[in-house]
């Protein structure tokens, strides 16, 4: 799932990304998250939800922020990839996931 600055609420999009899929797994969400400035407790709602969606990529902007970033790479080890303008990413299906 691709999102701009995600003003609606990263979970939320995500979640009308995979009911527009037809329940298909979410592999990535990439883009703004919009929490540079949201207080601990949204952080930690916004993980524990984004954690039952299972997404295998989290691809976040600069607007995330960088204390969301560091929560993702504490408590999802692996999943944070960096984001930056220019970069190009190749997305492939593994094993597992099929």
């Amino acid at each position: 799932m691709f999102t701009g600055c995600s003003h609606a609420g990263v979970v939320n999009a995500s979640r009308h990304a995979v009911e527009l899929g037809g329940g298909a797994p979410l592999y990535a969400v990439v883009g703004g998250f919009h929490l540079a400035d949201a207080p601990e407790e949204k952080l930690q709602r916004t993980l524990d939800d984004l954690k039952a969606l299972e997404p295998k990529l989290l691809i976040p902007g600069h607007c995330t922020g960088w204390r969301f970033k560091f929560k993702i790479q504490q408590e999802l080890a692996g999943f944070l990839v960096p984001c930056f303008s220019g970069n190009r990413y190749t997305l492939r299906s593994h094993p597992h996931m099929l």
